[in-house]
């Protein structure tokens, strides 16, 4: 159950790292539309609702599995550690990760954003992503051995 745990995790990680791909492509395109830089008018470019909405469904889906691999997480702490929830580094962190796609789904689904400001948050977003997979054990330390 912990190697799910983790695989599921990963594959959320991935999920996020193309939303930043594909918010720094939004961004760097629209930065060049906006200077009506010939880069633009030479090759084909992906239109910018196309880039917007795979940032929105990379979102989704990571945030999607994020949400089950932390409850997953949470089941296996109780049988591991006695407790659902024992305020590690690694699951606040988590916490904090989790918050922040919440966030950008919000004002993606509920307030209506689109295109700059939430793809920006969005890959914003993504610091919380590297800090829990990577920071925490790195600067911190946690109960979790593994990433």
């Amino acid at each position: 159950m912990i190697a799910s745990h983790a695989l599921i995790l990963f594959a959320s990680y991935a999920l996020f790292f193309m939303a930043v791909l594909t918010g720094l492509a939004f961004l760097v395109q629209e930065a060049w539309l906006k200077r009506k830089d010939p880069r633009v008018l030479r090759r084909r470019a992906v239109p910018l609702e196309v880039l917007d909405r795979v940032n929105l469904y990379a979102v989704v889906a990571g945030f999607a599995l994020f949400s089950f691999g932390m409850a997953q997480g949470h089941l296996l702490a109780r049988s591991e550690w006695g407790a659902y929830f024992s305020a590690d580094p690694k699951e606040l962190s988590s916490l904090l990760t989790w918050a922040a796609y919440a966030a950008v789904l919000v004002l993606r689904l509920r307030v209506g954003l689109r295109g700059r400001r939430v793809v920006l948050l969005s890959v914003m977003s993504f610091a919380f992503v590297l800090f829990t997979f990577a920071g925490v054990n790195y600067w911190i330390g946690s109960r979790h051995v593994f990433f």
